[in-house]
């Protein structure tokens, strides 16, 4: 009897102990959330930050010439922190370091198609469209696809159309496409009247004019180019060619005080000769007579 007495007190001395131990999981627990609490945004805002301090550090090294740690840094902003703002300026700086310092045109192509692909929405796609146009037009010399490259930036509400037109008259131009390549000056003189490649425009019109021998049509570009654009170098340029028309046309004497008329002309020894040339040939008609 007294030994069941003995195990009864001895059952209830442990229940007793193990209500007054106290628990230690609920008060780790707490622990535990109150630093996740503090520390997680700090950690947090490190890493928010490590896209900026990448972004600097490789502008730093790019301005210091260490071309090759410069791109590393922005690589490793592109691929690291993708969803970063900064990671679509990064990969265009790669593309322009391969491009412009390392020249390597078909790489820096690649980097610019890159950020087309994975940012098509944001605004540096129309800055690496355009590099990546001239790169196949400059570079690389493929006229054919450099039209494409072009016509895709006339979709661009921001873009500089009328450049991008020219630049496609370009191409046509170097493909021996004439007729095209007027075609799309005469498009962008429509579209784009206040455009500053005007006179451009309308001295190189003239020159495919003349190629496809409307030789009138080619003189009124000239003339109106003359008269938008006075002070001009193309407006000089056009009244050596109308010159030379009149040159053409037999008319020596008109000629002859076109080509007088010419002051300042860039290349004066090629103006000296073709005075000297007309006066031999006025003279020599007039003692035929």
């Amino acid at each position: 009897m007294k030994l069941r007495q003995l195990k009864k007190q001895l059952k209830q001395r442990e229940l007793q102990a193990r209500r007054r131990k106290p628990r230690r999981w609920p008060w780790l627990l707490l622990l535990v959330a109150l630093l996740l609490a503090v520390f997680y945004p700090l950690y947090r805002q490190y890493q928010l930050t490590v896209p900026q301090r990448l972004f600097n550090e490789g502008m730093t090294l790019e301005s210091r010439g260490e071309l090759d740690a410069a791109q590393q840094r922005y690589q490793r902003l592109y691929h690291a922190y993708p969803e970063s703002e900064l990671a679509v300026e990064a990969l265009l700086r790669v593309g322009r370091i391969q491009q412009y310092d390392r020249h390597l045109e078909q790489q820096a192509l690649l980097s610019y198609l890159q950020l087309e692909h994975d940012f098509p929405e944001h605004p540096l796609v129309l800055a690496a469209r355009e590099e990546a146009a001239g790169i196949v037009k400059y570079a690389l010399r493929d006229y054919s696809r450099a039209i494409g490259f072009y016509q895709r930036l006339l979709e661009h509400e921001n873009g500089r159309r009328d450049q991008y037109l020219y630049e496609i008259a370009d191409c046509y131009f170097r493909l021996d496409n004439y007729t095209q390549a007027r075609i799309e000056l005469e498009t962008l003189l429509t579209q784009y009247p206040q455009s500053s490649l005007i006179a451009d425009v309308l001295y190189r019109k003239g020159g495919l004019l003349l190629l496809e021998n409307r030789l009138d049509a080619a003189r009124q570009d000239w003339l109106r180019l003359i008269a938008q654009f006075p002070e001009s170098s193309y407006g000089m340029q056009a009244r050596f060619n109308l010159a030379a028309l009149l040159e053409e046309d037999d008319l020596l004497q008109d000629a002859l005080d076109a080509y007088r008329q010419l002051q300042n002309f860039p290349r004066p020894d090629l103006l000296k000769e073709k005075i000297e040339h007309l006066k031999k040939r006025i003279a020599s008609k007039q003692k035929a007579i």
